[in-house]
């Protein structure tokens, strides 16, 4: 059986070569050198977390999940264009006993997850610190999706990260607000706590009231995204993400094509669906859906008007997919009695 030597590389933690890239969890070097066979198998737990994070994204697993003692963490790597994601079962038991919640450990392997799924492990760049900001935050947005609270997904790096920054992974805060970022993106696009006003990307219930008449309402508009990237690409995917304009991938498959500031969704922009079906064209400020825009709900219904915190706040008109609207005030996503419904035919 082959074997593949898994040795310390000073500044990356555990590696096979010098150059390669090996993601470890903590940013801190390990001991003793530690011999794994590339024909390891997992245990089936491990496989059903790995699958578990994988499946509200929609992605199959495409690379190897390994167990390797001794190296008192999980981290991602490639040997040979095989891609593994390697963890220590000991230390993944030893965090979850200390954190006392299962949510750390499946915490790492979505970043460790993340890091495959963005590249980072193929690019020949190594261990970089924005590397790593990129994979705390696959973690947060994966975690909301799995139904972590946001203090949940910040357990492990709470517990693991480094007080002070490395050459190659930022410092326990930064981590921290990546995970959060990620985390509350997801919350601004699947709203499942108390935090954010419900039900801002849901149907909207039917508001009963009489009202003004406005012109027939014509089928709400269904517009293809630009050709769609090679499944398993997430991230920006051209243009500039950062202070620009661009498109972005998420792990959902849903896209956002428009303009960027400082990362966030920030300024005139359009989102998609994962099956390329327009979503929302309107305006963002710092991520979320503001001031105006439209937006394209799956039964049909369309909302038009002001938004604010992501959700319709202000004036507009919802359209029901039937032909009947109500124009008027909403307040935090819902219809307010400053406001009228119209039937199809135009009558009250």
């Amino acid at each position: 059986m082959s074997t593949a030597v898994v040795s310390p590389v000073p500044g990356q933690g555990v590696g096979a070569r010098a150059g390669a890239f090996i993601c470890n969890y903590t940013g801190r070097g390990t001991s003793p050198e530690v011999v794994c066979s590339p024909k390891t198998t997992s245990n089936g737990h491990a496989e059903k977390v790995v699958d578990r994070i994988l499946r509200p994204i929609g992605l199959m697993r495409n690379f190897k999940v390994i167990e390797c003692s001794n190296t008192d963490n999980c981290f991602a790597t490639v040997l040979k264009g095989q891609r593994f994601i390697v963890y220590d079962g000991a230390f993944m038991q030893k965090i979850e006993e200390e954190t006392e919640t299962d949510w750390s450990a499946i915490s790492i392997m979505a970043h460790e997850i993340g890091h495959h799924l963005q590249g980072h492990t193929i690019d020949g760049q190594g261990g970089q610190p924005q590397k790593e900001i990129e994979a705390d935050k696959f973690s947060g947005f994966v975690l909301h999706q799995l139904g972590a609270s946001l203090e949940e997904s910040l357990v492990a790096v709470r517990a693991l990260g480094n007080e002070r920054a490395t050459p190659t992974h930022p410092a326990r805060p930064a981590r921290m607000g990546a995970i959060r970022k990620g985390w509350l993106e997801a919350e601004s696009m699947y709203p499942k706590s108390g935090m954010t006003s419900k039900p801002a990307v849901a149907v909207a219930p039917r508001p009963v009231a009489p009202s003004p008449a406005t012109t027939v309402m014509r089928p709400p508009v269904v517009a293809k995204a630009p050709s769609a990237p090679r499944v398993g690409t997430v991230g920006c995917v051209s243009g500039d993400c950062e202070d620009g304009k661009g498109v972005f991938v998420y792990p959902t498959r849903e896209r956002y094509v428009g303009e960027f500031e400082e990362g966030d969704k920030h300024g005139e922009g359009v989102e998609y669906y994962a099956d390329g079906k327009l979503k929302y064209k309107g305006n963002f400020r710092d991520n979320l859906r503001a001031d105006y825009g439209v937006y394209y709900y799956r039964n049909g219904d369309k909302y038009m008007g002001s938004f604010r915190q992501n959700v319709p706040n202000g004036k507009g008109i919802y359209y029901f997919a039937d032909g009947d609207r109500f124009v008027g005030i909403f307040q935090n996503g819902q219809p307010t009695r400053e406001g009228k419904m119209y039937s199809g035919s135009g009558a009250e």
